[in-house]
């Protein structure tokens, strides 16, 4: 074969395989990606060898180039700086740096000091209990802000999750920045995907997208790895999503759970009788950091995943009606949804790539039929408020279907109006004249009006409008049953603890829940 040939049959094989490359590549791009999400509840401070567990974990993770999301409770801060473990600390400060409660099972936990509070006291008592071992943790790791908050073990509640902000919890120091929370649990949740709660994004319950396997069992690493590859399968086919996957750093060097050993249902010994828990040998720890090497390596290879920290959560989850508002158009669609005759309830709603929660859309028409009343041209895009649930149980529905008429619709609208501007949440309570009727009863009522607006867009002073009559929360629904293992089940809180006022007031929050839509899409 002359040389030309050959030069050319060479040049024609190297085209074709940069050809196949740059394909192979613009495929990867795009497909739809998914995230992982990988964390760490940093909680013992009893045994030394927990620093030096945190420490490794952190830095098999940089050298692999994968930031990971360590929830650092206040007293191992503390600790750590006590120890003099600067470089466990700048091996951690290398990853997102979140919280995880100041003493973590020390009673009184979270549940145990929430369960007889309402929302506002509820938030004050968190704040007061848990803000300084905040503080700590963000000078310790000198970050301004800590990305997210998880409770310890099933002490979970709601007023937590609003008081986040409070106590620096956000993605970032300024104005803008979003409380996130991300933990393992079944007491609120939203299809296994992440979700608004309380105004904060929120990932929790996300079975089945939420996976693990057990470090000190060799044969578990296949298994492992053959779960995780499949959740990842699905979530490409679903367009994209989030898995969750999350260790203690302790669980590589201990036998057993260094509260188990100490707080145990309700054993609350006092700190000159803490013990250490039992401790592996070296070759079992370095066999489980051996394991987890290759588990993250295999998660790594896997297409179009990419591994993300609490502090991108908000750029991948948008709230696209906090950044731009609702179109006329919006406003249209939930007010007809909301009015419907065959309406099950007020539920969250997703229109034109935008999550609506049922606090989102009292706010946005109150503030519409308001100025509509007052024969104002209502402006739009219509910023929305951010607004918590109620703080106490709404009043009964009228046994009767009921009218209100023009004067005592504007008289309730500007008083909600005001409440909303002075609370910066939904009213327990709206008052028609000297009856209480309930917020969810009394937004169907503004759904019909907005509906009745004349061609100018004005709202007649003489028109009557139907209330709605045992118009149901659906929200609600998503908030867990009251059951003796849903805190109980946790070794720490007495067996069989309940607290159904903590879930009372989850329902209340239940105002505010919408799905969290992955880069602010529609469903």
């Amino acid at each position: 074969m002359k040389r030309s040939a050959i030069i050319l049959r060479g040049l024609l094989l190297g085209l074709l395989l940069f050809s196949r490359a740059v394909t192979a590549a613009q495929e990867k791009a795009a497909a739809p990606r998914v995230d992982v999400i990988l964390w760490f509840d940093t909680e013992d401070y009893l045994l030394p060898a927990d620093d030096d567990a945190a420490k490794r974990l952190a830095e098999m993770l940089s050298a692999r180039d994968i930031r990971a999301t360590f929830k650092v409770v206040g007293e191992k801060a503390r600790v750590l700086e006590q120890r003099g473990r600067t470089d466990a600390i700048a091996a951690l400060q290398k990853h997102d740096i979140a919280y995880h409660s100041n003493f973590h099972s020390v009673h009184p936990t979270p549940t145990e000091y929430l369960a007889e509070c309402g929302l506002l006291d509820g938030i004050a008592e968190f704040v007061r209990r848990e803000g300084a071992g905040a503080s700590d943790v963000r000078r310790i790791f000198n970050v301004e802000s800590l990305s997210c908050y998880g409770q310890p073990g099933s002490s979970w509640g709601s007023q937590a999750i609003a008081a986040l902000p409070l106590i620096g919890v956000k993605s970032s120091a300024g104005p803008d920045g979003v409380p996130c929370y991300l933990d393992s649990g079944s007491h609120v949740g939203l299809n296994g995907k992440p979700f608004w709660f309380a105004n904060a994004l929120v990932v929790y319950n996300l079975k089945p997208n939420e996976t693990r396997f057990d470090l000190h069992v060799p044969q578990a690493l296949e298994a492992g790895k053959k779960n995780v590859s499949q959740i990842a399968d699905r979530l490409r086919g679903e367009g994209g999503g989030l898995i969750s996957i999350f260790y203690h750093p302790c669980e590589w060097v201990h036998k057993e759970f260094w509260d188990g050993v100490n707080f145990r249902r309700g054993a609350n010994p006092p700190r000159s009788e803490w013990k250490a828990p039992p401790q592996r040998p070296a070759e079992e720890t370095d066999a489980a950091f051996a394991r987890f090497g290759q588990y993250v390596d295999h998660i790594k290879s896997l297409p179009g995943v990419h591994f993300i920290t609490a502090r991108e959560l908000p750029g991948r989850y948008p709230d696209r009606v906090r950044n731009i508002g609702a179109t006329r158009e919006d406003l249209a669609e939930i007010a007809l949804r909301l009015a419907a005759d065959k309406s099950e309830g007020v539920n969250y709603v997703v229109v034109d790539g935008k999550s609506y929660s049922p606090a989102d859309q009292f706010a946005l028409l109150t503030q519409a039929v308001g100025e509509a009343m007052a024969g104002r041209e209502v402006k739009f895009p219509l910023a929305v408020a951010a607004l918590l649930g109620p703080d106490g149980q709404p009043p009964a529905s009228a046994e009767e279907e009921r009218l209100i008429d023009g004067p005592a619709l504007a008289m309730a609208v500007a008083d909600v109006r005001s409440f909303i501007k002075t609370e910066g949440r939904i009213p327990a309570r709206v008052f028609i004249g000297p009856d209480a009727v309930p917020p969810a009863d009394f937004l169907v009522a503004l759904a019909r009006a907005w509906n009745a607006r004349d061609a100018e867009g004005h709202i007649a002073a003489g028109q009557n409008v139907r209330l709605g009559r045992n118009v149901e929360l659906l929200t609600a629904r998503r908030i867990a049953k009251d059951t003796p293992g849903l805190f109980g089940g946790w070794i720490i809180h007495k067996e069989g603890f309940r607290a159904p006022k903590v879930l009372e007031v989850a329902r209340w929050q239940a105002w505010t829940l919408k799905p969290a839509l992955l880069g602010g899409r529609g469903e």
